[in-house]
């Protein structure tokens, strides 16, 4: 049996540096196909640059919530990250981002943001103590509602996670390549990387299924300024260390 390897990406948020450091260390592993699972543009940062980068290389697309977010008819009530990008992006980008499909199969493998037919739900993780913790296989299963195949892919949480379900499918996220940490409401957490590094994963379909989760360095510092210049001290301060301002 012949294998296929995935390169794996999601929640770029704009972050134009991180994306190209993710991208230059994808073009030297070579995967078959790329998969971005979502979230490009929305954060104080780059989103037109970004959006411009996407759409000029071969890869797959899936909508995420702020991606979504995108399609409003004007900024009025969207989120300080979401309006920033509506109102940088040209009406077309803003287009191109909400008409994304919610979740294509590539190569067998299921992909999608978060969970299937909730763009904004956990798939792998719930809020305890403020914090995102890992959720039992068995919520996990339930979440995902019937739906099979070898490989799922989400993001959303920003977490580099994987877990076998008892089915032996795996499903992966391959962390955040734009922004390592935020503080979010309804309920109240935080969710935090650790560290300031772009992540993506690299996934090899075969015999069995292989899991390579990668950080990369880039210039955050850069990213964090720019944050900085735009008023998002937020922003600024989980670039520069993969932790939510206290």
């Amino acid at each position: 049996m012949s294998s296929v390897r995935l390169g794996v990406i999601a929640d770029i948020h704009g972050n134009l540096p991180a994306l190209e450091a993710v991208l230059a260390r994808l073009d030297a592993l070579a995967p078959d196909h790329i998969v971005n699972l979502g979230d490009c543009a929305s954060g104080p940062l780059w989103p037109v640059e970004t959006t411009a980068l996407l759409r000029s290389r071969t890869m797959s697309h899936i909508r995420g919530n702020h991606d979504r977010a995108m399609g409003a008819a004007s900024p009025e009530g969207l989120g300080a990250s979401d309006s920033y990008a509506w109102q940088a992006l040209a009406p077309e980008a803003r287009a191109w981002l909400a008409g994304l499909p919610a979740g294509i199969t590539v190569e067998g493998a299921l992909c999608f943001h978060a969970c299937p037919g909730n763009d904004s739900a956990y798939l792998m993780e719930e809020v305890q103590n403020g914090h995102l913790a890992p959720s039992p296989i068995a919520t996990i299963e339930q979440r995902l509602a019937g739906r099979t195949a070898p490989l799922m892919l989400c993001g959303h949480s920003h977490l580099p996670r994987a877990a076998r379900l008892s089915s032996g499918v795996i499903v992966l996220n391959p962390g955040s390549v734009g922004n390592p940490a935020y503080r979010d409401t309804n309920p109240a957490h935080v969710s935090e990387s650790g560290m300031p590094h772009a992540r993506f994963a690299v996934v090899t379909l075969g015999a069995e299924i292989a899991v390579e989760h990668h950080l990369v360095a880039y210039d955050w510092e850069r990213a964090a300024r720019r944050a900085e210049d735009n008023g998002r001290a937020d922003w600024a301060y989980a670039l520069r260390t993969g932790r939510a301002l206290p």
